[in-house]
């Protein structure tokens, strides 16, 4: 059912039209009742009467009465205006208002309950820093990490934290639920979200793991296994943790996704001869990249760049250097292969700058048989030598070291002990 504006009629409208017809009807089976009363009254005051000189005074005022009274109520009633277009469409507007009023109500209602489940839902896509166990040579940059970033942490007080690295031909990542509130907290489920499942196969059997309670100021640190299955690893890790608090609230966590991109680790020492790389090189496609190092000079970055050719797992196949007009040149050349797939991938690292001034230049290219590889070669390497390494174990040193070496204070290594100073 339409209005006459074509809007569409509520229940509420309908039922106070039916009302209004209802009152109408009933009004007039009301002024029939109220005539055939007064008739009845005028018959029942002249009962007895048989002839008309017996009609006394008294007879006469009753029906007289009675019939005045009839009168003036129809008059009352004929005099009620009736109800105009104009007080209709009124009405209508007013119940039409009601009806978009509550519509709106109800659309601000549901949209504030959608906001509320997106940011419950919301993840920040955010790292946390690695292990800071000591490094395998070969495997200390196999884990990088886009940005530092707070662990995630509750009101209640858990906080997850998350970390990994390759161990062998595994990589191993870790997850730790630390509980820094009052209270204990119970049926805690440290699970698995998701992980490059094209790169890294699951080598454990449960993809969660359970533990009944944390006590408080403790912790747990389930591991997860991963074995890779391509030459070329990159992707983030994602796990959940679920408990229960001192309530009996449940309670869901995400941890920072952990952001892993690893070629360097996973290739094979191939030895060939100078003149064999250059024949195989021709066959590669390619990439490269520059890049300044302003706080070391270009004999000191050459050094580096020799121990970082070997604990990439390259095999030196070439390694020169000479001074020109005061100009430092160095070159290095390696070759590896992949572990899994076994195509060849080689590097080239140039090296030039002012003879013993800081401010070093270092040329990195790479060539394979598969593209996939070149760039992440290229973006390992460059943070390799962009790293500050320790000069005896090649561990990396931690920023606050850097800073003190800046400065030309000597720093100890955490790792092997020594001291170190510019």
């Amino acid at each position: 059912m339409r209005t006459s504006r074509g809007y569409p009629m509520t229940q509420e409208g309908e039922v106070k039209t039916r009302k209004s017809q209802k009152e109408e009807v009933g009004l007039w089976v009301y002024v029939v009742f109220f005539i055939g009363l007064m008739f009845i009254s005028i018959a029942v005051s002249l009962s007895g009467v048989s002839a008309i000189d017996e009609i006394t005074t008294t007879h006469i005022s009753s029906a007289i009465f009675f019939s005045l009274l009839g009168v003036i109520f129809l008059m009352c009633w004929m005099s009620i205006p009736p109800e105009t277009e104009e007080s209709k469409e009124k009405r209508r507007d007013e119940r039409e208002r009601r009806r978009q009023d509550e519509l709106a109500r109800f659309r601000q209602a549901e949209e504030a309950r959608r906001k509320a489940l997106e940011r419950r839902r919301a993840v920040v896509r955010t790292s946390y820093p690695s292990t800071s166990k000591k490094p395998i040579p070969g495997v200390t940059h196999a884990i990088s990490d886009v940005r530092r970033a707070p662990p995630t942490k509750t009101s209640e007080g858990v906080e997850v934290r998350r970390g990994g690295e390759f161990i062998g031909n595994r990589m191993r990542f870790k997850v730790k639920v630390l509980n820094d509130s009052p209270y204990i907290i119970t049926d805690v489920t440290v699970y698995l979200l998701s992980y490059p499942k094209d790169a890294l196969r699951f080598a454990g059997e449960d993809h969660d793991t359970f533990f009944a309670k944390i006590e408080p100021s403790g912790f747990r640190s389930p591991t997860f296994d991963f074995l890779p299955t391509q030459d070329c690893v990159k992707g983030e890790i994602v796990a959940g943790v679920s408990y229960m608090d001192m309530r009996g609230q449940p309670h869901t966590l995400t941890a920072k996704p952990f952001v892993i991109r690893s070629v360097c680790d996973l290739l094979i020492p191939q030895q060939v001869s100078p003149q064999d790389f250059k024949v195989k090189l021709k066959e590669l496609e390619c990439g490269e990249i520059s890049i300044k190092i302003d706080e070391w000079t270009p004999e000191e970055m050459f050094e580096k760049s020799l121990r970082i050719v070997d604990e990439s797992n390259f095999f030196e196949v070439s390694s020169n250097t000479e001074e020109t007009d005061g100009v430092f040149f160095g070159t290095i050349v390696g070759f590896a292969k992949g572990k899994y797939t076994g195509k060849d991938v080689g590097v080239e690292i140039k090296v030039t700058g002012p003879v013993g001034m800081k401010g070093a230049s270092c040329t990195i290219q790479v060539s394979g048989e598969d593209q996939a590889m070149i760039l992440p070669a290229i973006d390992d390497l460059r943070e390799r030598l962009s790293a500050w390494l320790c000069p005896m174990c090649s561990s990396p040193l931690p920023l606050a070291n850097v800073e003190e070496l800046r400065k030309g204070n000597v720093v100890k290594c955490q790792f092997c002990g020594v001291s170190i100073g510019r």
